[in-house]
């Protein structure tokens, strides 16, 4: 089944943490197991970051490695609340996240794309929650926390790393959250002049 993944963030991690929605006020995980996250890195353009070999795990193997990803996810999540309420990033994050960043593994590659070479970033099966590590140092050491925000809509879960020129971007996606917004304005300034 092709899953509804979200891609309003503007950033790899915020579209990451973004995995999981709200629909009719219950959260729904779009990232059920494994093959959903090779989906999601498919859909993300980040399906070269995984070696081959996936369907060779153990059973064991895949649950630890679908385990790890969620729980960063779950880390993230809990981090971003916290910047985007402006309350900067918790105490300890970082620490854990250079403790497990010293543990995962990676490699460079040189690929052709083209007439151009090209250093791509690749991760053994086992190793998958290495990316979503490295990827959460980089987002986590080049945002700007002000840009970091969490949709306006009470009813939305979704964070969105605000890239408009004058930051004042409210919703995860104008064509969801905004339009809901501004069609329930529109029905209270109609019913209160009635």
């Amino acid at each position: 089944m092709e899953r509804d993944f979200v891609f309003v963030g503007n950033d790899f991690v915020v579209d990451f943490v973004n995995t999981r929605v709200c629909v009719r006020g219950e959260r729904v995980e779009l990232l059920r197991d494994l093959e959903d996250v090779i989906a999601w890195l498919e859909r993300a353009g980040k399906a070269e970051a995984v070696t081959d070999g996936i369907g060779a795990l153990s059973d064991g193997e895949r649950r630890d490695v679908f385990s790890r990803i969620l729980e960063l996810r779950a880390r993230l999540e809990e981090a971003f609340a916290s910047v985007a309420a402006g309350g900067g990033i918790p105490d300890g994050f970082i620490g854990e996240l250079n403790r497990r960043l010293a543990e995962a593994a990676g490699h460079d590659r040189i690929v052709t794309r083209g007439p151009v070479l090209k250093v791509e970033r690749r991760y053994a099966p086992a190793h998958l929650h290495a990316l979503f590590l490295e990827e959460a140092a980089r987002f986590i050491t080049a945002m700007e926390p002000e840009r970091l925000k969490a949709c306006e809509n009470r009813s939305c879960i979704l964070y969105f790393y605000d890239t408009s020129r004058n930051r004042q971007r409210r919703w995860c996606s104008m064509e969801t959250c905004g339009n809901r917004a501004k069609a329930s304005r529109h029905y209270h300034r109609k019913k209160a002049s009635n």
